[in-house]
């Protein structure tokens, strides 16, 4: 495998993270008056870092086959 793929996996998952964070802090909080960060717990945290890691690993894997269509 590629290094560029690795480190655009690791950095898509990092800031991937974060945003679904993000995301996930705005729904729970919707509702209430004072905002509280969370990180959520169990089966929810699971499907986050799934979804993160599939569009992370998509976003390397378009990337890389797109750099090499360039090299072509």
């Amino acid at each position: 495998m590629d290094k560029t793929v690795i480190i655009i996996t690791s950095v898509g998952l990092a800031i991937g993270f974060a945003e679904a964070l993000i995301y996930y802090n705005l729904g729970t909080n919707a509702n209430k008056k004072k905002f509280k960060f969370g990180v959520p717990k169990g089966k929810q945290l699971v499907k986050n870092m799934g979804v993160v890691l599939a569009t992370s690993a998509l976003t390397a894997i378009l990337s890389y086959k797109i750099e090499q269509s360039f090299k072509s």
